[in-house]
Parts: C-alpha cells; sequence; structure tokens
C-alpha cells in the first residue's frame, strides 16, 4: 500500500508540470484499458447486486416488487386526484418511475464511485475507469429489474408501442452515456469534498416534484420554459414516448443529444484533470 501512494503522490507532484494534451491522453488511455477490462467489472458489478441482496427469497425482485407497489397505489391515488383515465395515467406514471428510478440514483450513487471503493483505489493498481464502468452497469442491472414492472403494465393494459418503441434503444444510450458523464464529474469531486452527495441528494429530491413524472406536462401548457429548462424533462420523455406507442418531439431529442455532448466534454476534461488526484482523495 504505502509503494503505491508513494507512486501515486509522485505522480501527483509532477501531475501539475503536464500538459493539458498528456492528461487528456492518459484518460484517453485509462478508459480505454478500462473497458478492455469489460469482464471484470461486468462480473463486480454483478456481484454487487448479488451481495446486496444474498440470503433473501426474491433477490433484486425485492427493488421491482417495491416500486410496483409504489405505482400501483400512487396510479390509483393520482388518477383520482388529476382525475386521469387510470388506463392512460398507470402506465404514463409507471415508466415515469421506472425511468427515474435509473437516472436518480445514477447521479445520486455516482457521489460515492471512488470514495466507496476507497481501499481498492489506493491498493489496487488499475483504470479508475473500472470503476466507472461497473457502477454503471450495476444501475443497468437494476434498471432491467425494474422494467419488469412495465411489462406488466403494458400486459395488462394492452399497451403495444410497435415501431416507436425501437426508439427507446437509443434514449437509454443517452442516459446511459449520460451517467458515465456525470459519475466522471461526480465521483472526483464527491471524494474530494464529502457535503456535496448530501446536497445532490437534496437537490434531486426537489427535481423530482418539478419533472413530469407524477403530472404530465400537458397540465402546464402556460409553463413551456419551465419544462423546456429542465434537463430531466427532455430524457423522461424520449424513453416515456416510445414505450407509449408515441414518437417524442424533436425537440427533447436535440436537447438530449445536445446535452449529452455538453456533458462528455464536460467529464473527459474533469476527468483528465483530477484523474491522478483520486487516489488522494478517495
Amino acid at each position: 500500500m504505502s509503494a503505491t501512494l508513494e507512486t501515486s503522490g509522485h505522480e501527483w507532484a509532477s501531475d501539475g508540470a503536464k500538459s493539458h494534451a498528456t492528461r487528456r491522453r492518459e484518460a484517453m488511455e485509462d478508459f480505454r484499458q478500462g473497458f478492455a477490462m469489460r469482464e471484470l467489472w461486468l462480473f463486480l458489478g454483478w456481484r454487487d447486486v448479488r451481495k446486496h441482496y444474498s440470503r433473501s427469497v426474491l433477490g433484486p425482485f425485492w427493488l421491482t416488487l417495491s416500486m410496483g407497489v409504489m405505482v400501483g397505489g400512487l396510479g390509483v391515488l393520482y388518477s383520482e386526484i388529476f382525475g386521469q383515465d387510470i388506463h392512460e395515467y398507470l402506465p404514463f406514471l409507471a415508466i415515469g418511475f421506472i425511468m427515474w428510478g435509473l437516472i436518480g440514483t445514477t447521479i445520486t450513487g455516482s457521489c460515492d464511485v471512488f470514495s466507496g471503493a476507497a481501499s481498492s483505489v489506493r491498493q489496487v493498481r488499475m483504470p479508475l475507469s473500472v470503476y466507472i464502468f461497473q457502477f454503471m452497469w450495476k444501475q443497468l442491472i437494476t434498471f432491467g429489474h425494474n422494467f419488469v414492472i412495465y411489462i406488466l403494465v403494458a400486459a395488462i393494459f394492452g399497451i403495444w408501442p410497435g415501431i416507436n418503441g425501437l426508439l427507446f434503444v437509443p434514449a437509454l444510450a443517452l442516459i446511459t452515456l449520460n451517467g458515465i458523464f456525470i459519475t466522471m464529474i461526480l465521483g472526483p469531486l464527491c471524494a474530494r469534498f464529502r457535503d456535496i452527495p448530501m446536497i445532490v441528494a437534496s437537490v434531486i429530491q426537489v427535481v423530482f416534484f418539478m419533472t413530469p413524472i407524477l403530472w404530465s406536462a400537458a397540465m402546464v401548457p402556460n409553463r413551456a420554459f419551465f419544462l423546456g429548462v429542465n434537463p430531466f424533462y427532455h430524457f423522461i420523455e424520449i424513453t416515456r414516448d416510445p414505450l407509449l406507442g408515441q414518437t417524442a418531439l424533436l425537440s427533447n431529442w436535440l436537447a438530449c443529444i445536445g446535452m449529452t455532448i455538453v456533458m462528455g466534454l464536460c467529464g473527459f476534461l474533469f476527468f483528465a484533470r483530477y484523474r491522478s488526484r483520486i487516489a488522494y482523495w478517495a
């Protein structure tokens, strides 16, 4: 361990002398090597999910059961409160909850990617991107369990998305990419400043109620600007509409693609700049 820290200390000390181009090349190499080790992080991500629910009968499907009960209860309640047809509202709510489960837990969980694996980061010399890939793979596994709820709801209410449902694949890919990019920022940042995870968790709770999950955008037709500046609204829409057999607005797709490009650039530059310090911060 001391040898590893000594090496890391040397890298940190010499980091200031490195050019921006050198840091970016090293970050690119880190991700190249990390992706090449996919057998490792695929196994570790799956192991994390199994370990969390070891010795339970349903395993990860406890998440599915919990979310299913919540969707069913809130669907009946809010369909009455908003005066909505439950055949339309409950599928709308179910998909919103499932997608928010992926987005929200990815953002809050990304804060602990490096600090939660501090001992491994300090003692095991391997690409730091492995921890990012492992984390995102774990989120997708959990999402896959929760997606069973949509399949059940679609079967009960006779929903067949048709050809439009294929748009869900690139929409999920955009969310996954943004999850990786936000982890590249929040992972190192929260390892350095331990108050940020609490701030992020509080903000995510507030944003949940400001995003059309319990309510639909059609209920606030005069608040177009309010919705337009909410990035989560666009990502929810491009995933929910295809699963309901609809096509999301072009503006939603353009907004998501634009945010992905910006997040990718910011995430890569941030990770490249502070990658060598993560071992000391974790």
